[in-house]
């Protein structure tokens, strides 16, 4: 009895495991699609944009001088979640000296931005227009050993995204692996592959079980038992 119970746990434990690693796989999934369906072409879930920080430059302590409610930097590897405010005038107008905004940057410098061209750093200046509307801003990262004085200024129509202080440590890294084709195929098809060939053979042992229990014909009860186990 006490060896069932056993082998009942570690089934339950098993079947948990499998079924959130389903869902992060969904999760990762998602997450890659979306970003084909703004016109930033970043990944965007339910209005926050899920962004992966490829260097330290916002690895610092706060600068002196922003206010206490703006967020604090973060480190190279380290996934952010922000507002994707692209589209939103109100809130790209309600921007203020201190915020940390994702915005479009000519990394390669050929006129052009690519897909996956955006950086993330701290507004440190602000030009509006006689209305009170934002026109364009100036920004630079927290590392001033890794920015070096270097600021950026761009118009409002770049901005893409603030960022409110929600992140997750070292999960960019292993996401910016999982979205390359080694690290999906690895990762993601070939473990997901391998638990529904698992959940094929449990149904077909449910079924074989049923089935031969006694040699009798399945029932409607017998059938709604498969589809439950399945």
């Amino acid at each position: 009895m006490e060896k069932n119970q056993v082998k009942k746990t570690l089934n339950i434990v098993l079947n948990v495991f499998l079924w959130l690693f389903v869902a992060f796989s969904v999760f990762v999934t998602v997450v890659a699609v979306s970003a084909n369906a703004n016109a930033k072409g970043v990944p965007t879930v339910g209005g926050k944009c899920y962004l992966y920080v490829l260097s330290d430059s916002m690895n610092a302590e706060k600068p002196t001088g922003v206010p206490e409610n703006k967020p604090s930097g973060f480190s190279k590897g380290t996934m952010i979640i922000s507002n994707y405010i692209a589209t939103d005038d109100a809130a790209i107008d309600a921007l203020e000296v201190g915020d940390i905004i994702t915005y479009e940057w000519d990394f390669n410098r050929d006129g052009v931005i690519s897909p996956g061209e955006y950086n993330t750093h701290r507004i440190t200046s602000i030009k509006r227009n006689e209305n009170g509307n934002l026109e364009s801003v100036s920004t630079m990262g927290d590392n001033k050993e890794f920015s070096k004085g270097f600021s950026e200024s761009f118009e409002r129509s770049r901005i893409i995204a603030v960022y409110q202080g929600t992140k997750i440590a070292g999960l960019g890294s292993v996401l910016s692996f999982l979205n390359t084709r080694l690290g999906f195929g690895l990762c993601i098809l070939l473990p997901l592959a391998a638990f529904f060939i698992y959940e094929l053979i449990l149904f077909i042992k449910a079924f074989l079980s049923v089935k031969n229990s006694g040699k009798k014909m399945i029932t409607a009860a017998d059938e709604e038992l498969i589809r439950q186990r399945a």
